[in-house]
């Protein structure tokens, strides 16, 4: 059977259009499976009785299995999902302090990039998720919470641009519409920087917002907590990042956690001036978030050391923000997913 959530609308206009259907019909069942939250093909009332049943034939509506929701001090809402073959991932709904919501999506079981202070990093790596156990993420935790958009954040468990066809094909599918109708300026994609996947980004999602897991400026340095620098190193990264297109008003934003000793000293902001005063970009700094699966080799800076590193950088004109991460009590901060213990 067809898993339906995992079609755009184009792809299903020409599978029901084979079938002898109407076009039209597609919106139909997408306003349906979107908008109304309907899971059932027999509920879709208008559409004609033959068409639900040969609908209910030869496609399947795919739902999550909720496991457990935690809920943090701060209000952050951490969704521990079930998949069809058992594996587990988790999702954050993050209430942001201007009244809106922020959803942080997974697209990998795992992820494969082995980042040292990255929880998910250290599960090591099952398999990638589809288009719809991504979508599904979403439309589960709006329906759950009543509401009817939020900014959408790639920034879960997985690497997406690893994940490559199935990350942008949910975007799309989310974007449209006749779908959930998320505007691509609600939508942000981080990555540690796959080359050539990064490469036809900028040909089939131009002006995607757009967040580049940095974490050192220093290439030696990002190589020793991030093993993909050694197969994309962080220059060749940085040429492709210079031409991205982005959106008018927008940056790329520059991620960077902020580790003890090791990417907080005046050489790391020398050359975080160095690299960012050629691009149009900014600083998101993040204290370090301890997890078990993390160890205690790595410590996070204080926020005094980090206030005076964000002065440094302000004081050369680069546009410099704190994160204050959500969720950490219940492990759904930056960094903090992961569905396995520390053995």
């Amino acid at each position: 059977m067809i898993d339906i959530l995992s079609l755009t609308l184009k792809e299903l206009e020409e599978m029901l259009l084979s079938k002898g259907y109407e076009k039209y019909r597609a919106k139909q069942i997408f306003s349906f499976l979107y908008k109304q939250n309907i899971d059932n093909f027999n509920l879709m009332t208008a559409l004609k009785k033959d068409m639900r049943k040969q609908l209910s034939e030869e496609f399947f509506i795919y739902s999550v299995k909720i496991r457990s929701v935690s809920i943090g001090n701060d209000g952050a809402k951490k969704y521990l999902f079930e998949l069809l073959d058992g594996a587990l991932i988790e999702s954050v709904l993050i209430p942001m302090d201007n009244g809106k919501f922020t959803i942080c999506v997974s697209t990998q079981v795992g992820c494969t990039m082995g980042c040292k202070f990255c929880a998910t990093g250290r599960m090591g790596f099952k398999r990638n998720l589809t288009a719809s156990e991504i979508v599904e993420q979403t439309r589960y935790i709006l329906k759950d919470n009543g509401l009817k958009i939020a900014n959408i954040v790639y920034m879960g468990m997985g690497e997406p641009l690893d994940n490559y066809d199935n990350t942008v094909k949910s975007m799309l599918i989310m974007m449209e519409e006749f779908g959930l109708g998320i505007s691509k300026r609600r939508m942000t994609l981080s990555t540690c920087g796959i080359l050539p996947s990064l490469k036809q980004l900028k040909k089939d999602l131009p002006y995607i917002n757009l967040a580049f897991s940095l974490h050192s400026a220093i290439s030696e340095k990002r190589s020793m907590i991030m093993p993909i620098n050694e197969k994309y190193p962080l220059e060749d990264v940085l040429r492709v990042l210079k031409d991205f297109p982005i959106p008018r008003r927008r940056r790329i934003t520059f991620e960077y956690v902020m580790i003890k000793g090791l990417n907080d000293t005046r050489e790391d902001a020398k050359a975080l001036i160095n690299i960012m005063s050629n691009l149009k970009s900014k600083l998101n700094l993040i204290p370090l978030n301890k997890h078990d699966l993390i160890g205690t080799k790595f410590e996070p800076t204080s926020m005094n050391e980090i206030e005076k590193f964000a002065q440094r950088l302000r004081n050369k004109g680069i546009f410099v923000t704190i994160r204050k991460s959500k969720g950490s009590d219940i492990n759904a901060a930056c960094g903090m997913l992961a569905t396995t213990k520390a053995s």
